[in-house]
């Protein structure tokens, strides 16, 4: 339906197809006049039928294919045919920032929109009919309430707009619009929130952050009863609860820290770092100490107690998070310096287990725990060392792997004893149970044996790709460590110090007897130093011997007992002892030389001392008369010094 003339017509071809009239009788009709067509058909334009015209039959049955009257159809789709969309529209209400910092939401977006672009549909109309105020529908009519009636058919899906449907209340909003432009439509409550909930000053706003940054974390009631014993003094307003919360909202970022910690501010509030894991192995070692979520009982002195928790260490490659090494404390134990080093040492051993050799990792991470004294372990476990920030747990990988061996391997246990203090109360286990099952928990060497289960699927899991991954460590990043470095860092002493005998140097390590020889030269010049030996109690076959201030570093290799009969020798025994003949003659050789050296400076330092005491005495000249000149040369032969030509004694005796 549509005006023509301000005539309500509808087009012939569109009653022919819905079938309001036949073909047959559109053509009767017509031909008799009994039909009004106000517009002939021609290409591409049909022809238009005034509605009035049709006999009442046909009236009917064009209301029912509508659904509504004709006149209430075309008011509707006069205003709804004049909606344009607007991007002006649609960048301001996206861009416009409430009075809080922040946009709109996005439900009051599209309804501020749909509202702008319906009135400018409006706005569009009434400047249409403005001069001559169109007969409507074959009345009269103000254009506000033929916009009011046109508008509430419109689709809502497609346009949710929200307008009033009282003229008066409409026409204001509408000259309000035409005034004020896009921004009348938004609510008060976005331009000025602050105001809306309380007029508060600036030095009122500083007292409210004091207060949300409390470290008692105070509640709304109890910030506004606080707030308005401030502003009774000062004469302030007070304040609600509800304008509180919205100001506690407005204050987080900078209260934060002080209602949670710091650490809950690195975490919830300040910005993180994306990092991506290490493509191959021994790039990043991440280590922590655990208190392990497994219970396990105790008995001292007859009394047996229960939910006791031991503590580990774990060092973590984060290449597929391979738990390389790990230590557990005794009972009772805390982390400490020494469990973390036994953690590393661990992590070291099982890399000469997996790869044949001993390799260092390119960089270390650790927490700032005894910081100091880990130092020099981690600077010779790693190429780098990084301690992660104080207080940002995200930093750390193995804080998630340790969640993940929880929530895997503990959760499935008796003993469990659930997650951290921090986590709700419906996730731990049911309390009455652990009570009831605590006499069945794990001795200390029980909980022990569940940890090195724990580990040792952990390893067996990933292990193929592990070591897979060594082959794309490039060559400038494979780090291998020496066994003396090794020791010099994680060996242990027996407290003692020992001297170096023929049999070489005899050490008593866990109440046994251990001979230690060197096929270095030089370890037997220094025959009366006493050795402190460094060793490792996984592997006695070398050790590392110093002398008191580690000037001297020797290694040393456990003496290879050879069988007395003849018959019993190996061909391990032969290459041993082939060993000691080949070293004992170089000794010889270098005892030899050096004292045949030592002859033959001290003979030729004899008799130049004995020609130079006959010119000194007897001031014997040459041929040319000269005496100093030869006796300056000779002597400095005597002093060691190097001369251009050769001193021959018995050319200067034969010129006299």
């Amino acid at each position: 339906m549509e005006f023509y003339n301000n005539i309500l017509c509808e087009s012939s071809r569109w009653l022919i197809d819905n079938g309001i009239i036949s073909q047959s009788n559109y053509n009767y009709l017509t031909y008799n006049n009994k039909l009004n067509v106000v517009r002939r058909g021609c290409n591409s334009t049909p022809a238009l039928v005034e509605y009035e015209s049709l006999p009442d039959r046909f009236k009917i049955k064009l209301r029912e294919v509508l659904g509504c009257d004709p006149y209430d159809a075309v008011r509707q789709n006069r205003i709804a045919d004049l909606i344009e969309d607007s991007t002006e529209a649609s960048v301001f209400f996206n861009n416009f920032i409430t009075a809080e910092g922040k946009h709109l939401p996005f439900d009051k977006r599209r309804e501020y929109y749909a509202n702008a672009v319906i009135l400018n549909a409006v706005h569009a109309f009434e400047c249409q009919h403005k001069a001559q105020r169109a007969k409507i529908g074959g009345r009269k009519a103000r254009i506000i309430d033929f916009a009011i009636e046109s508008i509430a058919g419109i689709d809502k899906t497609r346009y949710p707009y929200n307008l009033p449907d009282n003229a008066r209340a409409f026409e204001r909003k509408y000259k309000d619009y035409l005034k004020n432009g896009y921004e009348s439509l938004v609510h008060n409550a976005y331009k000025n929130r602050q105001k809306n909930a309380a007029v508060v000053t600036k030095e009122g706003e500083q007292v409210l952050t004091a207060l949300f940054a409390h470290h008692n974390n105070l509640n709304n009631e109890q910030i506004a009863m606080l707030y308005g014993e401030f502003a009774a003094n000062q004469g302030w307003k007070p304040i609600s609860a509800s304008a509180v919360a919205v100001w506690r909202d407005k204050l987080d970022l900078v209260t934060y820290a002080g209602r949670h910690g710091v650490k809950a501010y690195k975490t919830d509030k300040a910005m993180q770092v994306k990092r991506t894991l290490p493509t191959f192995p021994l790039a990043l070692w991440s280590l922590d100490g655990w208190d392990v979520e497994l219970f396990y009982q105790t008995t001292r002195n007859g009394r047996t107690t229960y939910g006791h928790r031991v503590t580990m260490v774990v060092v973590l490659d984060t290449f597929l998070n391979y738990p390389i090494g790990y230590a557990i404390g005794e009972e009772g134990e805390a982390e400490n310096s020494d469990l973390i080093t036994l953690a590393i040492q661990n992590a070291l051993r099982h890399t000469a287990e997996l790869f044949g050799a001993m390799y260092q990792v390119n960089q270390i991470q650790s927490d700032n725990f005894a910081i100091k004294k880990m130092s020099p372990i981690y600077a010779v476990a790693g190429a780098k060392v990084t301690p992660a920030e104080v207080g940002n747990a995200k930093a750390k990988p193995i804080e998630r792997y340790f969640k993940r061996l929880n929530q895997r391997y503990c959760q499935l246990c008796n003993n469990w004893s659930g997650w951290g203090v921090t986590s709700q109360k419906k996730l731990q286990p049911n309390g009455e149970a652990l009570n009831r099952l605590k006499t069945t928990e794990p001795d200390y060497e029980g909980v022990c044996a569940q940890i090195n289960e724990i580990m040792r699927r952990e390893r067996a899991e990933k292990h193929d790709l592990y070591v897979g991954g060594f082959a794309n460590i490039p060559a400038e990043r494979r780090l291998p460590m020496s066994r003396q470095q090794y020791l010099m860092a994680f060996g242990s002493t027996t407290g003692n110090r020992n001297l170096m005998r023929g049999e070489g140097l005899t050490v008593t390590i866990g109440g046994r007897q251990h001979v230690y020889d060197c096929f270095d030269i030089n370890f037997r010049r220094y025959a009366s130093t006493r050795w402190q030996v460094r060793y490792d109690a996984a592997d006695l076959t070398s050790v590392v011997a110093t002398n008191e201030d580690q000037t001297l570093q020797f290694m040393l290799e456990e003496k290879h007992v050879q069988p007395m009969a003849l018959v019993e020798r190996t061909d391990v025994d032969t290459e041993q002892l082939q060993r000691i003949r080949q070293y004992n003659k170089q000794l010889e050789a270098h005892v030899a030389n050096t004292l045949c050296e030592a002859q033959e400076t001290t003979q030729s330092l004899l008799e130049a001392q004995k020609e130079l005491s006959i010119h000194q005495k007897f001031l014997l000249t040459d041929s040319q008369g000269q005496h100093k000149n030869n006796r300056n040369r000779l002597r400095k032969a005597v002093e060691g010094d190097t001369v251009a030509e050769t001193v021959n004694m018995d050319d200067i005796f034969n010129q006299y």
